[in-house]
């Protein structure tokens, strides 16, 4: 009968069969070390490769590959492709996962660390922790236990993906800080 023929080559099976680690910070100007410093620190536990984006804040790991940008493509390929994604709480990052099935790890920029301007994205991730759609870790020692459950559970089925209320939520969000 003899051996079937080779129907994906070594490096697409590779990639085919990938697990991986997506981190993005965004492209916010205040820098995000504090997710940073946690993902040095906790990387080589990951699923590899780590690819982390890490915008206009300074990051080296041997454990990771770094980009500072992204084109749209391959953020898009990167949150579609990687197994566990961790992001901070921008509304666009989180809808981009979100829309694909993604359960996310996020961990919200702050102002008390200088950050963000306001907390809008707490506020934000809480409400969609609260509604299981992203995995909480406000503080780096909460990474590894929402990796762990990040881990643990299914992409989501898109039937079960309900944009226009994530919409209308990031609609409320930033109302209230609009009006203070």
């Amino acid at each position: 009968m003899g051996i079937p023929p080779i129907v994906l080559s070594e490096r697409n099976l590779r990639r085919a069969c990938a697990v991986t680690t997506f981190v993005t910070i965004g492209n916010a100007t205040q820098p995000f070390g504090r997710l940073l410093d946690a993902v040095t620190a906790y990387a080589k536990e990951w699923p590899q490769p780590v690819t982390v984006q890490h915008g206009n804040t300074p990051f080296d790991s041997a454990h990771c590959v770094s980009r500072a940008f992204l084109e749209m493509s391959e953020f898009s390929g990167l949150v579609e492709q990687s197994r566990l994604l961790i992001m901070h709480a921008g509304a666009g990052s989180l809808l981009h996962a979100i829309r694909v099935g993604k359960v996310p790890v996020v961990m919200p920029r702050r102002t008390k660390y200088g950050e963000i301007i306001d907390d809008h994205q707490l506020e934000f991730a809480k409400a969609l922790a609260d509604m299981g759609m992203v995995i909480l870790a406000e503080e780096p020692r909460d990474l590894p236990q929402a990796v762990t459950e990040a881990l643990s559970k299914p992409t989501r089925p898109k039937s079960e993906i309900h944009t226009p209320r994530i919409v209308g939520l990031v609609g409320n969000v930033l109302e209230r800080y609009a009006s203070q």
